[in-house]
């Protein structure tokens, strides 16, 4: 806003205005709308149901991986830590699979799901003392 006496401005994420004058002064107006970027980790497929499970989380000791297709062996497994350093990585063999956490210390991890070499999911696990 403008006028005799000073204007003012103030923009948060506008996309679009406009602007009305007149002999008094003048205001432009736009449509402010906020927005969130939500960032996801791994990619899920669509085309077919896949059912995995982490828990507890967080955990203090033993995490529990439960898939809930048939050909989970086509599937594996890695454990990063929060620095991205790979701690562990063993093929799925069974449709609820226990990851031992008891010598971790407590810290955010990463647990990426992958098949053929193709990311499917990454969850974000809590290891507690």
């Amino acid at each position: 806003m403008s006028g005799v006496t000073g204007s003012v401005a103030a923009s948060v994420g506008q996309s679009f205005y406009e602007n009305i004058t007149s002999s008094v002064g003048s205001v432009t107006a736009g449509v402010q709308q906020s927005y969130e970027i939500i960032p996801t980790l791994g990619v899920d497929i669509t085309e077919i149901n896949l059912s995995l499970a982490v828990f507890p989380n967080p955990t203090t000791d033993i995490l529990n991986l439960k898939v809930g297709f048939k050909d989970y062996n086509k599937y594996r497994y890695d454990l990063f830590d929060s620095s991205g350093k790979l701690l562990t990585s063993q093929p799925i063999t069974q449709a609820q699979t226990q990851i031992t956490m008891t010598s971790y210390p407590a810290s955010i991890y990463l647990l990426k799901i992958s098949k053929e070499g193709a990311t499917i999911k990454i969850f974000k696990v809590l290891k507690n003392k």
